[in-house]
C-alpha cells in the first residue's frame, strides 16, 4: 500500500485553520473628516457702483487752418506736434503784391482826402459869398453836391484800404486756438488759395477734452433719473453736476474725476439711446481725440447713505438652470443653496446683489468645486490659522 505524500497532507490540514482565522477578522473603514472651508461674512452697506458705457475722447476745440488768399507759401514757421498758442504766426504767404495793392489804396485815399479837402473850401466860400448876393443859391447847390461826391470818395477809399490791408494781413496765418498743431498739408513755394482756402493744418485743444458716448434708454429709466434742476442765484437754473469715471482702454483708471456736460434732449428712436457727454481736465494732455474708454457714473441709488447693497467676492457666485446662488455654511456646519439676485454690477473684484445674505451668513469661499449642498463642513472665518483636525479611530472588531 503506498504512504500519502507528508508534505502535502499538512499543507491540506491547514486549510481550515487558515480559514477560521481569517474569518474571524473585519475590515476596517476610517471615515474621512469634514471638508475644512473658509467663510466671510457678506459686506452689506452703501457701496459706489458705476453704469459704464463704451466712449471716444473729442477734442474740446479743432480748427482748421486755411489760407484766405491767393499766394505762394514762402514759410511754415513752426514744429509738427508742438504746442502753439492762438495768435502765433504759423505760415507766411509772399506779401509783396499784397503790400503794393495796399499802397496803392492808401495812395487812392489820400487823393480822395485832398479832392474832399478842396471841394470843402469851395463850398465854404460859394457860402459865404451867397450872403451878399455875389453868388446864385444854384452855385452854393453845386459847390455842396461836390463836396459830399468828394466825401463818398474818401469812403470807398477807406474801405479799399481796409481790404488791402486785411489781405496783406492775411498772408501770416496765425493760429486761432491754444492746441497742438498738426503737420503742414502744403510745402513751401507751393501755390495756395487759388482753388478757395487752401486747408494748410489743423490744431486741436485736448485741455480739458470732451468724451461722448451714448445711454441706453433702459439705463435711463431704471438707474439715471433727469436730475432735478437746482435754483443757482436769481432765478438761474443749472443741473445738478453728475460726476464721471473714465477708464482707458488698458484697464487703468484715467486720475482725473470729469463731469457730465451734456446730455441730449431725445432719445434717438433708431438706437433706443440719448447721445452724452462728458468733460474731463487734462492739463498734462495724457488723453488725445479719438482714444476709446469705457465712461462710468455712479449710481445714486446703491450709494444712499441707508443703502444695502450686498458685497460678495465674484467668483463665489455660482448660476444653473434655477439662476444665481451661493453655498452658505449653515447650522451643524451643513452646507445650504443660497438663491441670489444679482445686479450686474461690481466693484473692483466684489459682485454687488440686491437681495439673497445677510450679515450673519457665513458665505464659503474656498473648495467651491468639492463643496455640495447637503454635506457637512467645517467653517473658519478666511484667514484664521486652520485647526489639526483629529485623526478618526478606526473601528474595532468585536
Amino acid at each position: 500500500m503506498r504512504v500519502p505524500h507528508l508534505p502535502l497532507l499538512a499543507a491540506t490540514g491547514l486549510l481550515p485553520i487558515l480559514c477560521l482565522v481569517a474569518c474571524g477578522e473585519k475590515n476596517t473603514f476610517v471615515a474621512p473628516p469634514p471638508l475644512e472651508v473658509e467663510v466671510i461674512s457678506p459686506q452689506i452697506g452703501p457701496v459706489t457702483v458705476y453704469l459704464e458705457m463704451p466712449g471716444r475722447t473729442v477734442s474740446y476745440a479743432r480748427a482748421e487752418v486755411r489760407a484766405r488768399v491767393k499766394g505762394f507759401l514762402e514759410e511754415v514757421k513752426f514744429s509738427p506736434g508742438k504746442t502753439v498758442k492762438k495768435g502765433e504766426v504759423l505760415f507766411t504767404i509772399e506779401p509783396e503784391q499784397f503790400q503794393a495793392s495796399l499802397a496803392t489804396a492808401k495812395g487812392q485815399e489820400a487823393k480822395a482826402l485832398a479832392d474832399l479837402e478842396i471841394a470843402t473850401t469851395n463850398y465854404e466860400k460859394r457860402k459865404q459869398a451867397s450872403a451878399s448876393g455875389a453868388v446864385s443859391a444854384i452855385d452854393v447847390a453845386a459847390a455842396e453836391a461836390e463836396m459830399k461826391a468828394a466825401d463818398a470818395l474818401v469812403k470807398i477809399a477807406q474801405a479799399e484800404v481796409a481790404d488791402a490791408d486785411r489781405d496783406f494781413g492775411y498772408t501770416r496765418i496765425i493760429s486761432p486756438i491754444d492746441g497742438r498743431v498738426s503737420k503742414s498739408e502744403v510745402d513751401v513755394g507751393n501755390l495756395v488759395g487759388a482753388d478757395g482756402a487752401t486747408l494748410l493744418t489743423t490744431v486741436v485743444q485736448d485741455h480739458p477734452i470732451f468724451v461722448e458716448f451714448e445711454v441706453n434708454e433702459r439705463d435711463i429709466l431704471k438707474h439715471l433719473p433727469m436730475r432735478r434742476l437746482k435754483d443757482e442765484g436769481e432765478g438761474a437754473k443749472e443741473r445738478e453736476a453728475i460726476p464721471v469715471r473714465l477708464t482707458l482702454s488698458d484697464g487703468n483708471t484715467y486720475p482725473v474725476e470729469g463731469q457730465l456736460d451734456f446730455l441730449d434732449n431725445a432719445v434717438d428712436p433708431n438706437t433706443g439711446t440719448i447721445r452724452a457727454r462728458a468733460v474731463f481736465d487734462n492739463p498734462e494732455e495724457a488723453l488725445t481725440s479719438g482714444l476709446f474708454v469705457r465712461v462710468g457714473i455712479p449710481l445714486p441709488r446703491f450709494a444712499a447713505a441707508d443703502a444695502k447693497a450686498i458685497r460678495v467676492p465674484a467668483e463665489v457666485v455660482q448660476r444653473d438652470l434655477g439662476g444665481s446662488y451661493v453655498l452658505v455654511a449653515g447650522e451643524g456646519g451643513r452646507v445650504e443653496r443660497r438663491p441670489v439676485e444679482t445686479t450686474g454690477f461690481r466693484e473692483g473684484s466684489d459682485q454687488v446683489l440686491e437681495s439673497g445674505l445677510t450679515a450673519e451668513d457665513q458665505l464659503i469661499v474656498s473648495h467651491l468645486q468639492k463643496v455640495r449642498a447637503g454635506a457637512v463642513v467645517v467653517p473658519k472665518a478666511k484667514g484664521e490659522t486652520p485647526a489639526v483636525a483629529p485623526a478618526a479611530e478606526p473601528a474595532k472588531a468585536p
